[in-house]
């Protein structure tokens, strides 16, 4: 084994590290989706109970969380119980799973063609600009690895589960087809399109040997070890049927599966989802200078075709399989996934790297001309050019972010002590130590869609009792949204008028911020 592919393994590794841990607590801004996972995790790590307060009354919320997959939350919890609560270590589990991402992309490589494979895809993991970032980096690894979503930890199970899988394919073990199913089932228990991984296996069975494969104890012990893991989370949810399915409206339409429509509408708006890339400029002009988003975008489909026609003989090769996985896993994310969530797209993004580093070390492998193999290594240095000018960036914007501790301290300072607070769910982290809920809570009691039983917005407000109303720029937006009576969802700003109207709102100040906006602090008589 050549020492220069771990020397830039593990280069490339400090780099990522470096760049996460810099002003993590700062930037980015803390969004609503951090909060809101991190409330049941809270919970548990200080109370032992795996529910969330926010949401207090709504199929029970507070006793038991059903609407995230419980993989990460649970992880979380750990990290609240050894090293307390706050948005440092809010955001140090995504990156730790960050790290464990590229170092099984990584093994991944390695596995599949070598130690040169698997150091290239680390670097262009960590270096490679995809999208056009805004005000981070458009490096999906270093911009996801920021922020507290469960959506990191999803490849890292998968990618696992495809080792595991290719060494069973290898030493026909029947324990690593298990543990292939059980790591897919820890992916899918962390997001459920987790279980897209399943299906890739499937596939590559019956590629390599035949439609009569598909009976094989290879695929039946994948899925015995897959169903292993879901038995506790069964179990959690069986005993509360009702709850789970109440808590599961706010998804209800993502489980159209028996519409046909279903699966073409969501075929047809599959580009939504990339629209996060943004490689147009305001006049419609095409952004020429990506390097990035172009090697990408023209490298990674001939990479998956060179794979498909380098092993059309030898399927048994572990190549075959990653090919496989990126055509299965983008095929069932356009069919299935009727949420185009740009979050979703970093568990496509590794596969996608590790093709396009397998492509790069082929094509230099068979062109030994130097200027070939000079035209490579331009375009190499040109992507790192290009991502570390972003990482500059991305930095220099987090110099000019208000820090959240900072800005909640300014809006508890304005809150009564043991006051019960109304606001959204960007805010609790920093105002835990009030009774805390979350402004959609009373949204979704006025939503015949989100409730049973659906009552007006002022009497939903009414229901969760506040002493203080945080009125953000979010719930002004909505509220002027929604002034129009012809609007269909006018009873949101018509409930909050009679609600005022009836309650006196005492201003107590108004915090405003270049980064988190004005926020109005209000004590309800």
């Amino acid at each position: 084994m050549k020492r220069w592919p771990i020397g830039v393994t593990v280069s490339a590794l400090l780099v990522y590290l470096l760049v996460s841990i810099s002003q993590l607590s700062v930037f980015p801004p803390v969004g609503e989706d951090e909060p809101w996972i991190a409330s049941a995790s809270y919970k548990l790590a200080t109370d032992g109970v795996y529910g969330s307060d926010l949401f207090t009354g709504y199929y029970g919320m507070e006793r038991h969380v059903y609407e995230h997959m419980p993989v990460y939350p649970l992880l979380q919890a750990g990290v609240f119980k050894l090293f307390g609560v706050g948005v440092l270590q809010m955001r140090l589990l995504p990156v730790v799973l960050g790290l464990a991402l590229a170092i099984t992309v990584w093994a991944v490589g390695r596995q599949t063609a070598g130690d040169r494979t698997g150091a290239l895809a680390v670097v262009l993991l960590v270096v490679l600009r995809l999208a056009d970032g805004g005000a981070a980096t458009g490096i999906l690894l270093l911009d996801r690895a920021r922020i507290s979503r469960y959506d990191i930890a999803v490849p890292v199970f998968g990618l696992l589960a495809l080792l595991a899988f290719n060494r069973a394919e290898r030493t026909r073990a029947r324990v690593w087809y298990a543990v292939a199913g059980a790591l897919a089932g820890l992916s899918s228990l962390t997001h459920l399109y987790g279980l897209f991984w399943l299906a890739v296996f499937a596939v590559v069975i019956v590629a390599r040997r035949g439609w009569r494969a598909a009976g094989d104890a290879a695929n039946w012990l994948t899925v015995v070890g897959f169903a292993v893991t879901w038995i506790p989370w069964a179990a959690f949810v069986v005993p509360n049927w009702s709850d789970y399915l109440g808590q599961m409206r706010t998804s209800s339409d993502r489980f159209d599966l028996f519409n046909p429509s279903f699966y073409f509408t969501n075929i047809a708006r599959e580009f939504d989802r990339y629209r996060f890339i943004d490689v147009f400029d305001s006049s419609g002009s095409l952004h020429l200078m990506r390097p990035g988003f172009w090697t990408a975008l023209i490298g990674i489909p001939l990479a998956v075709a060179a794979i498909l026609w380098q092993t059309r003989r030898r399927r048994n090769d572990a190549a075959f399989a990653l090919a496989v996985a990126l055509i299965v896993q983008a095929s069932l994310f356009a069919t299935l996934l009727s949420t185009k969530s740009s979050n979703y797209v970093i568990a496509l993004w590794p596969i996608g790297v590790l093709s396009l580093a397998w492509f790069s070390v082929w094509l230099w492998d068979r062109w030994p001309n130097a200027r070939r193999r000079l035209a490579l290594g331009a375009l190499l240095v040109i992507i790192l050019i290009e991502g570390s000018t972003r990482i500059v960036h991305a930095r220099v914007t987090a110099r000019q972010t208000t820090p959240y501790d900072w800005f909640e301290g300014q809006v508890a300072a304005c809150i009564p002590e043991g006051s019960a607070v109304l606001g959204f769910q960007h805010y609790w982290l920093g105002l835990r130590q009030f009774p805390y809920r979350t402004g959609l809570l009373p949204l979704a009691y006025a939503n015949p869609a989100l409730y049973h039983d659906p009552i007006p917005f002022d009497r939903a407000i009414e229901r969760v009792n506040p002493d203080v109303l945080l009125v953000d720029r979010y719930l002004t937006d909505l509220l002027e949204t929604t002034r129009d009576p012809g609007h269909p969802y006018h009873r949101v700003h018509a409930g909050f008028e009679a609600y005022a109207a009836r309650h006196q709102l005492e201003p107590l100040c108004v915090v405003k911020d270049r980064t988190y906006g004005a926020i109005a602090v209000y004590r309800v008589r």
